[in-house]
């Protein structure tokens, strides 16, 4: 068990909240779209196991992750859903792959037969996704449907893989925020046409999808179905509480309290100094006080994940004050400003990450990169303390 009165810093992960989240996404997509969870690297880094046992005791059955390990570590942890690779198996892990019932997102027709020779070798009909490349030229099978170029060796491959079960057909969007770019309508476009082309050669997959968390949100379900196919889309970030921010247009009300983040970043005031006029913080001097100030130590820094970049420039809240980073952010320490916190003592804990305007996103806003890359950071030697009814 944690003792928050004890460590330095701590993530505090509301799995009551993925669990809601996970429900307001369904009732987004309604009850005709399966959602395939993305929880690959750790659950964005709030936990790969806690949080897929908590979407599954919601009612969750299809789980994607980026490797083989990860999807091991599902099963492992007793996981019963379907796990999907999403960067597919490499040559040599099929036999894995196969042992644990752990599906491949095949993107390459090598793949596919590399998957038809494990299926012969173990006599056993073996399912997988058949990734297509749309525009985002990342992996995936290039197939000009109708009858470009890639067309018929695709079919021509999927004919010779007879112990291949396609359960699964997908691609994947490249700007499904961006209502600027013509890229997603010529995607979706692309995509309609290779399904009917794979409809008419007798593939019938039980599950399509393309949909991520900002095209779920903002465009709905986008992917064609047939009779006997249902839809799926794919929410990662939106699970975790954000949603990648639209361009080109604004955000409506209803889509801001869609979800809800799920993560709260903590951080304990180690010292509590009061400085002279004219000295200097941190490494490299970077701020010099202008004014007698009362600065706190916290005990957090780079090495835990927190971005350099909001040096002089981040902001943190203790007791509900706003109190600015001043100097550098250091590998394990920041100091603040707690002019707005006059209260503030040793052992009281700072808010680093957590609700509105301290989230991913407006830290994300200030360093210049993405919420995902923020919550991906929370380096590991930050414990994470589950809160909530499925803890």
């Amino acid at each position: 068990m944690l003792d928050s009165d004890l460590v330095r810093c701590r993530a505090i992960v509301n799995l009551g909240a993925v669990a809601e989240n996970y429900r307001r996404l369904t009732r987004r997509t309604g009850t005709l779209t399966t959602l395939l969870c993305v929880v690959k690297a750790d659950a964005y880094g709030h936990g790969a196991l806690p949080v897929a046992r908590t979407l599954e005791a919601s009612g969750a059955g299809h789980f994607a992750v980026a490797s083989l390990e990860e999807a091991i570590e599902l099963r492992d942890g007793g996981i019963a859903g379907e796990v999907l690779v999403l960067g597919g198996v490499a040559c040599g892990e099929e036999r894995e792959t196969a042992h644990w019932r752990i599906l491949p997102l095949v993107g390459s027709i090598p793949q596919l037969r590399n998957w038809a020779a494990e299926a012969r070798r173990t006599g056993r009909r073996l399912p997988c996704h058949l990734l297509l490349n749309t525009g985002l030229n990342r992996l995936g099978i290039d197939f000009e449907a109708p009858d470009g170029p890639g067309t018929q060796e695709l079919l021509d491959a999927i004919a010779g893989c007879e112990g291949v079960e396609i359960r699964g057909v997908a691609t994947h969007f490249a700007c499904s925020e961006d209502f600027r770019s013509g890229l997603f309508l010529r995607q979706a476009q692309l995509f309609q046409a290779q399904l009917a082309v794979l409809r008419q050669a007798g593939v019938a997959p039980r599950y399509v999808h393309a949909d991520n968390s900002a095209s779920l949100v903002y465009r709905g379900v986008t992917v064609p179905c047939g009779r006997g196919t249902v839809a799926m889309a794919r929410p990662g970030l939106a699970l975790y509480g954000y949603v990648s921010a639209p361009i080109g247009r604004d955000r409506n009300p209803c889509e801001e309290r869609l979800v809800r983040p799920v993560l709260e970043w903590r951080a304990r005031l180690m010292a509590v100094r009061n400085t002279p006029a004219g000295a200097p913080l941190g490494y490299g001097a970077t701020f010099e006080t202008r004014r007698p100030m009362r600065v706190g130590v916290l005990s957090v820094g780079y090495g835990d994940g927190l971005d350099w970049r909001l040096s002089n420039r981040g902001a943190v809240s203790i007791g509900g004050s706003r109190c600015p980073i001043v100097g550098r952010v250091s590998m394990d320490l920041t100091i603040v400003d707690l002019a707005g916190a006059p209260d503030a003592r040793i052992g009281d804990e700072a808010v680093l990450m957590g609700e509105d305007p301290y989230d991913a996103e407006g830290m994300a806003a200030l360093t210049g990169t993405l919420p995902y890359e923020l919550l991906c950071r929370i380096s590991a030697r930050v414990p994470r303390q589950y809160i909530g009814p499925c803890s």
